[in-house]
C-alpha cells in the first residue's frame, strides 16, 4: 500500500522582507545566506540597492528614432554625448543600440504592468494615476534609476524576492510564447526589409 503523500507546504504571504506577494503569482523564496553569503539579519533581508544612474556626461532624449513603439510604456532615452572624433554613422550604430535596449527593458515594464493589474495591485497602489485608472501605469524615472530597476514600477518595493516573483513570471510567459511562435511557419522578411546589424561604440 503506498503511503499518502503529506499535506503540500503553504506558500509564504510574505517576503523575508515583510513585505505581501503579488497573489496569483508563484513566489520566489531565496536563500540569501547561499547567494550573497549574508544571512538577513532581524530587520529581514538587505534592501536592493539601485544603481546610481550617473547622467552627469549624458543627454536626455524622449524620442526614439529607430525603436519608436507607442505600445510599451514610455522610458526617457539617455545617450552620451557624440565623441568630436566620431563619425554620424558610428554614433548613428551606438544609438540604435541603445535604444533597442531601453526598448526591451520597456516591453518588460509593459508585462510587469499588466501582471501587476491582473494581480489587483492597482487598486491600492500608492500611485495615484493607477487607482483612477484601475491598471498600473507608474513608469520610473530613468533618470534616476537604471535599466534593472527602471522595469519595475515606482510602487513595487525594492525587494529582491517581489521582484524575482514578477521575473520568473515574465520569464514563463515569453517562454509560452516563444512555443506558441515556434509551431507557426517561418514567415520571409517583407519586401525590402533587410537583416539588422548592430555595432558596439567602443572607446578611441
Amino acid at each position: 500500500m503506498r503511503p499518502k503523500p503529506g499535506p503540500a507546504a503553504e506558500k509564504p504571504r510574505l517576503s523575508q522582507a515583510g513585505n505581501p506577494y503579488p497573489p496569483g503569482l508563484e513566489p520566489v523564496v531565496i536563500d540569501y545566506r547561499r547567494s550573497t553569503g549574508i544571512a538577513p539579519g532581524p530587520d529581514g533581508p538587505p534592501a536592493v540597492k539601485p544603481w546610481p544612474a550617473d547622467r552627469s556626461f549624458m543627454v536626455s532624449f524622449d524620442t526614439y528614432l529607430y525603436e519608436a513603439d507607442p505600445d510599451v510604456p514610455h522610458l526617457t532615452l539617455w545617450l552620451e554625448r557624440q565623441r568630436p572624433d566620431e563619425s554620424d554613422e558610428r554614433y548613428a550604430h551606438y544609438r540604435a543600440d541603445i535604444e533597442h535596449h531601453f526598448h526591451v527593458h520597456a516591453v518588460m515594464l509593459m508585462i510587469i504592468q499588466r501582471l501587476a493589474t491582473v494581480c489587483g495591485l492597482a487598486a491600492t497602489c500608492r500611485e495615484h494615476v493607477c487607482r483612477r485608472q484601475g491598471s498600473c501605469v507608474g513608469v520610473r524615472d530613468t533618470g534616476r534609476f537604471g535599466h534593472a530597476i527602471a522595469m519595475y514600477p515606482p510602487c513595487m518595493p525594492l525587494d529582491l524576492e517581489i521582484m524575482e516573483t514578477f521575473r520568473q513570471a515574465v520569464r514563463q510567459l515569453l517562454d509560452e510564447w516563444e512555443r506558441e511562435e515556434a509551431k507557426r511557419p517561418a514567415q520571409p522578411p517583407p519586401a525590402g526589409v533587410k537583416e539588422a546589424t548592430s555595432e558596439w561604440r567602443s572607446p578611441g
